[in-house]
């Protein structure tokens, strides 16, 4: 069983927490969670920063979405046996778009036509699985939560969304959430899935959760699945779970990665910093450092890439494959994490670097991805305003400052 620790207490009482606070329409803030209903984004704050940026449309826009098109509940979904299932992708990518949109754009009516397409899918009950569904059924279903808390959290305190819809919406995500955590606490620790890019895609759901319900233990669980990540690192900041996987040893070591800064960033949020913590040097940082350096000088992860381990479609462990560094065909983009980390980290040399290999061909914005919670270049990307960074001037690119 996946147990909890001490992780309440431990970390009810960081340093330098701001006071609690309340989002409108959430509940009183509790001891973890200071402000319910904030989940990646404090979605006024960035509605007025983007208000004052000119580029914040073609960050954010998505006039092509069709709401209609979408399949109707219980057609699509994860099923047992199957590899990555990517059926639900058409939901997460809608939901990821149109809540970004949102915030921008006040002729179209995002929010309720995305909880309408929500409220079809709570109303079936879409998507709970039994708690003997298979690892991939719920990696695939946690794929689509994660994102799509993030994306209710923006448009849930929306005018125009029925309180009858929240309601019903809100006690779906929940089921969704609640399953993903039995599972999770229910699987053995020599379950592979239980301790790496599986665990760290559903905490980072069900930390989600915590923070949009004000559930606190749902909350400490995405804590405390940090905190083992961090106890799993190699000293030289490789995951031994991940970086064993042949040529997509840097391909998972990625994966990883984008979770536990979705994880460290859900924390940030509610006044608790997983971002600063190390255990015997070993941190997130050093873990970025790791794939940098990989990407960088490929001998470097080699040894452990040998084991050759479920690598997926090549079975050729010298060459690594840093396909993650483009977009993807389906417009996804799997460094979309580097907006949160840049944010909170504009003058690390991992940020200078991050920043270097996105840019070799051109500007990929905006940068989407399921794993790092949706259109992460709308919701924490530098924007260009004056009023914005005013010692940065027009450069879209900023955080090239020396090592923090």
């Amino acid at each position: 069983m996946v147990g909890l620790g001490g992780v309440g207490l431990l970390w009810a009482c960081t340093p330098g927490s701001p006071p609690p606070t309340g989002a409108p329409g959430a509940r009183a803030a509790s001891r973890l969670v200071r402000r319910p209903g904030i989940v990646l984004v404090d979605p006024v704050v960035r509605r007025a920063e983007l208000r004052a940026a000119p580029e914040a449309r073609a960050l954010c826009a998505a006039d092509d979405l069709q709401f209609r098109s979408l399949p109707p509940p219980g057609s699509i979904g994860p099923r047992d046996g199957h590899a990555t299932d990517t059926r639900l992708n058409p939901l997460a990518w809608l939901v990821m778009r149109a809540a970004a949109a949102s915030l921008v754009d006040t002729e179209r009516p995002y929010a309720a036509e995305l909880a309408r397409a929500l409220d079809r899918w709570a109303r079936a009950d879409a998507l709970l699985l039994p708690p003997t569904a298979d690892a991939t059924a719920y990696f695939a279903v946690n794929r689509f939560l994660f994102p799509t808390i993030v994306g209710w959290a923006l448009i849930r305190d929306a005018p125009e969304v029925p309180a009858s819809a929240r309601r019903r919406i809100e006690a779906w995500l929940g089921r969704l959430a609640e399953a993903s955590r039995a599972r999770l606490e229910g699987q053995r620790p020599d379950e592979i899935t239980a301790r790496n890019n599986h665990a760290y895609l559903a905490a980072s759901a069900i930390t989600a959760w915590g923070a949009l319900a004000g559930e606190d233990s749902a909350f400490a669980l995405g804590l405390e699945v940090y905190r083992r990540a961090l106890g799993e690192m190699r000293a030289d900041g490789s995951l031994p779970l991940e970086t064993g996987r042949g040529a997509r040893a840097l391909w998972y070591q990625r994966q990883a990665i984008a979770s536990l800064v979705a994880l460290a960033e859900l924390a940030a949020l509610q006044g608790h910093d997983l971002f600063g913590l190390e255990r015997e040097g070993r941190s997130l940082h050093r873990a970025i450092r790791f794939l940098l350096d990989a990407i960088d000088e490929p001998e470097r992860v080699l040894p452990y890439a040998a084991e050759n381990r479920n690598p997926g479609p090549s079975a050729d462990w010298r060459r690594q494959d840093l396909s993650f560094l483009s977009r993807r065909g389906h417009d996804r983009h799997y460094m979309a994490w580097v907006e949160i980390y840049r944010a909170r980290f504009p003058d690390r040399e991992e940020t200078r670097r991050l920043e270097a290999l996105l840019r070799r061909d051109g500007d990929p914005r905006p940068l989407v991805d399921e794993f790092a919670g949706g259109n992460l270049s709308c919701l924490r990307g530098p924007l260009s305003s004056p009023r914005l960074s005013r010692d940065r001037g027009r450069d879209p690119w900023p955080g090239h400052g020396t090592a923090g």
